[in-house]
C-alpha cells in the first residue's frame, strides 16, 4: 500500500526552469508560468531521468533564495488544472509541505551528491548511492556466546495496535466512491447524490468512522487477557492537507481516549501522521522545532508511562524506555528520523544520526544487556522499508546485530498497513541458523485502502519475551452495508493464528517460539510451495482479496520473498519508482492523476506492490 513518489515534489522540482528565466518580467506572468508548469511535469514525467531531476532541484533551490513564495504561489494555482484535486486539498498540501523542502534545498548541497541522493530517496531516479553512514561505535564488545535465554513456559497476552487513523470527518451516506485522496467525508465538489453512500461502520476507500475504533477496542477483551499493549503509530486521519498543530492535538487526544477504554496499559510510538504538518519531524541540523508534538504526547502518554518515560518523550524528541515487566524493557523510537517523506533530513545527508536518537538507543540497549534484561524495539517505519533512509537503516541494523538475539527478544512496526514482517540476520549469508531477530510489522486498525481493519493479540513467554503465536483479528468490511441494515456490528474474528498456519508448512515444537530463524525457513518454504506463498499473500491483505496478484511463475512472489528477508532497507528488492496514471499501489483499483497528486504528496510510502503484479503503464524502472 505504497505511494511511490509525490508529484507535488516533482512539480516543485521542474518549477525550476520556468521561474530561472532571466527576465524577472516573466515571474509576474502568472498564468503563463502555469501554463509552463503544466508542459514542464507532463515531460519531467514522460523522461524521469537523473538528469532532468537533479537539474530541478539546483533550480528550485535557486528560486527558493529569491522568494519562496513564488514557487509555492504558482504551485497551488496549477495544482488544481493539472490534478483535477480540489483548489483547497492542492493549496494546503503544497502550503504545508512545500517551505520545508524548499528550506532543506537551501541547506543542501546539490552540486556535490545531495540531488541525486534526494532523486533516489525520494523519487527513485538515480541510480541507488552507496552506503556511507560507517560504523556504530558500542560501549563494550559483544559477549562471547551470547544466546537468548530459555523460555519459562508462561504465556501472557500482548495486544499490538498500528495505525489507528480514526477519521473524525468521516460522514456517513457520503460519497465512498469519490475521486480525492480520502472519501467518505465532504469535499467541495461531492456529488449531491453519492455514487456509493458510505455506511455507519466503514468502507475500503476510506478511513475508518470513530465508533468502529470504539467498537474494536469493545472487542478485545472478549478474545484476549492483556496484559499491555502496543501502539506502533499513526493515530491521525490521512487528510494531510488540512494537517497542523491545531487539527492533530485533539485527534490524537481522542483517540487515546478511545484506546485507554481497554484497561490495560498501551505503550506508543510515534507515527509520520502525528506530526502536522504531516511526516515533517525537524532535525539540528534542519532547524525548527516542533517541541509541542512531543509535550502533547507526553500528556496524552502520561496515562500509561511512569514519570521519568513521560519526560524522555518531551527531551528526546519522542523516544522513550520503558519496563512493563520485571526483565522486559520497551524502547520506543522515533523512526520518523529516517523517514524518506520527511523533508527534514535532507538539509544534510551527512547527519546520519538526527538527534542524536541511534546514539541514545545503544545506551539503552547496552544498559539493558548489563542488567541481564531483554528488549523489545517498537517504532513506525521500519528500518526494513524503502521509505527509511538507507544510511540510517544500516546503523540500526548493526545495533540489532550487536544486541541480538541476548537483548533484543523482538522488534515491532507498523506504517504499511499490511500484516508483515522482516527478518534481520548477523554478519554473512541469510540462513535459518544466521538469522537472530524479527520484525513483527502490524496489520493496521484502518481500512485504507482496500483492507479489512485488523489488529494483532501476541502469546509472550515471561521469561524470553519472545512470541510463541501471533494471532490477528479482523472484521469483513465488504459486509458493512449488511450491519447496518440489519442493525447488526462487525463480525471480528480470529483470521489466522500464525503458529498454526504456518506450523502446517514448518513444523515447530510446543516449547519453541516463533523464532527468526523459524520464520526464515517459512520463507524458503514459499520459495517451493505456492500454496504456502499465496496463503502468506491473502493473509498479508487481511482477506479483503482486493490487493493485486501475485501470481507464481512471476517476479513477485520472489521479490517479496527477498523483502521478507530484508531486515535493512538497502537489502530490499522493491524498487522506489514512479507511479503516477494509477492507483494501483494503493487499493489495486483505477485512480486518475486528481488524487495521486496529494495522495502522493502525503507519501504513505508503504513497501510498493511489485510491479509485475500488476503493472502500471507509468511505471519505470529507474535502477538500471
Amino acid at each position: 500500500m505504497r505511494i511511490k513518489f509525490a508529484p507535488v515534489i516533482l512539480t516543485l522540482a521542474v518549477a525550476s526552469s520556468v521561474y530561472a528565466a532571466p527576465a524577472p518580467v516573466h515571474l509576474a506572468k502568472r498564468g503563463w508560468v502555469a501554463d509552463k508548469l503544466k508542459e514542464l511535469v507532463e515531460d519531467a514525467i514522460n523522461t524521469l531521468s537523473c538528469g532532468a531531476c537533479t537539474a530541478a532541484l539546483v533550480g528550485v533551490k535557486d528560486v527558493a533564495w529569491l522568494n519562496k513564495n513564488w514557487v509555492l504561489d504558482a504551485l497551488a494555482e496549477i495544482c488544481p488544472k493539472v490534478s483535477k484535486l480540489t483548489p483547497e486539498v492542492c493549496s494546503g498540501a503544497i502550503k504545508l509541505e512545500g517551505p520545508a523542502l524548499l528550506d532543506a534545498l537551501l541547506k543542501a548541497n546539490l552540486l556535490s551528491g545531495d540531488a541525486q541522493f534526494i532523486c533516489y530517496q525520494v523519487a527513485g531516479i538515480c541510480s541507488p548511492p552507496g552506503l556511507t553512514s560507517g560504523t556504530l561505535t558500542f560501549p563494550k564488545p559483544r559477549p562471547a556466546n551470547a544466546v537468548a535465554p530459555a523460555s519459562s513456559g508462561n504465556l501472557i497476552d500482548v495486544l499490538h495496535l498500528s495505525d489507528w487513523h480514526v477519521d473524525s470527518g468521516y460522514i456517513p451516506g457520503s460519497e465512498a466512491e469519490c475521486n480525492q485522496p480520502l472519501c467518505c467525508r465532504k469535499h467541495s465538489n461531492s456529488p449531491a447524490v453519492p455514487m456509493r453512500k458510505a455506511s455507519t461502520w466503514g468502507d475500503y476507500k476510506c478511513d475508518v468512522p470513530i465508533k468502529l475504533g470504539q467498537n474494536m477496542m469493545s472487542y478485545v477483551p472478549t478474545v484476549a487477557n492483556v496484559s499491555f499493549g502496543i501502539l506502533t503509530g499513526d493515530v491521525p486521519p490521512h487528510d494531510i492537507w488540512a494537517q497542523n498543530q491545531q487539527t492533530v492535538v485533539p485527534q490524537t487526544a481522542n483517540a487515546y481516549k478511545v484506546m485507554a477504554t481497554l484497561g490495560s496499559k498501551i505503550y506508543p510510538t510515534i507515527g509520520n501522521h502525528e506530526a502536522g504538518p504531516t511526516n515533517l519531524f525537524p532535525t539540528t541540523s534542519s532547524g525548527g522545532s516542533i517541541q509541542w508534538l512531543y509535550d502533547s504526547l507526553a500528556d496524552d502518554w502520561s496515562r500509561w508511562l511512569p514519570a521519568d518515560a513521560v519526560n524522555s518523550v518531551k527531551s528526546n524528541y519522542g523516544a522513550y524506555n520503558v519496563s512493563p515487566a520485571p526483565g522486559l524493557r520497551i524502547i520506543s523510537l522515533n523512526t520518523n528520523f529516517c523517514y524518506t517523506m520527511n523533508f527534514h533530513l535532507y538539509a544534510d545527508s551527512d547527519d546520519y544520526d538526527p538527534n542524536g536518537e541511534l546514539k541514545w538507543l545503544v545506551a539503552q540497549l547496552q544498559a539493558a544487556e548489563n542488567a541481564g534484561d531483554r528488549v523489545w524495539i517498537i517504532g513506525h517505519v521500519g528500518p526494513s522499508m524503502t521509505d527509511c533512509i538507507m544510511n540510517w537503516s544500516n546503523l540500526y541494523y548493526q545495533a540489532v546485530q550487536r544486541y541480538s538475539p541476548h537483548v533484543i527478544a523482538e522488534q515491532f512496526f507498523g506504517h504499511t498497513h499490511y500484516d508483515e514482517f522482516a527478518l534481520s540476520y548477523g554478519p554473512g549469508a541469510k540462513t535459518a541458523q544466521n538469522a537472530i531477530s524479527t520484525s513483527w510489522i502490524g496489520p493496521s486498525a484502518t481500512t485504507y485502502t482496500n483492507l479489512n481493519p485488523g489488529f494483532r493479540v501476541y502469546k509472550v513467554d515471561t521469561k524470553s519475551w519472545n512470541v510463541f503465536d501471533s494471532q490477528t483479528y479482523i472484521a469483513d468490511m465488504n459486509l458493512a452495508n449488511t450491519w447496518d441494515a440489519t442493525g447488526g456490528s462487525p463480525n471480528w474474528h480470529l483470521e489466522y493464528s500464525a503458529r498454526q498456519t504456518y506450523g502446517a508448512f514448518v513444523p515447530i515444537a510446543a516449547d519453541q517460539p516463533l523464532s527468526a530463524g523459524w520464520w526464515h525457513n517459512v520463507t524458503k518454504v514459499f520459495e517451493t510451495n505456492s500454496a504456502a506463498f499465496q496463503t502468506y499473500w491473502k493473509l498479508r491483505g487481511k482477506s479483503a482479496g482486493l490487493q493485486p496478484a501475485c501470481p507464481a511463475g512471476g517476479p513477485c512472489p520472489a521479490e517479496m520473498i527477498c523483502n521478507l528477508r530484508a531486515g535493512r532497507s538497502s537489502d530490499s528488492c522493491t524498487k522506489i519508482s514512479l507511479s503516477l496514471s494509477r492507483r494501483s499501489d494503493v487499493d489495486g483499483a483505477e485512480l486518475s492523476p486528481a488524487a495521486t497528486v496529494v495522495a502522493g504528496a502525503h507519501r504513505i510510502l508503504k513497501r510498493a506492490e511489485p510491479a509485475a503484479s500488476q503493472p502500471s503503464p507509468w511505471s519505470k524502472s529507474l535502477c538500471k
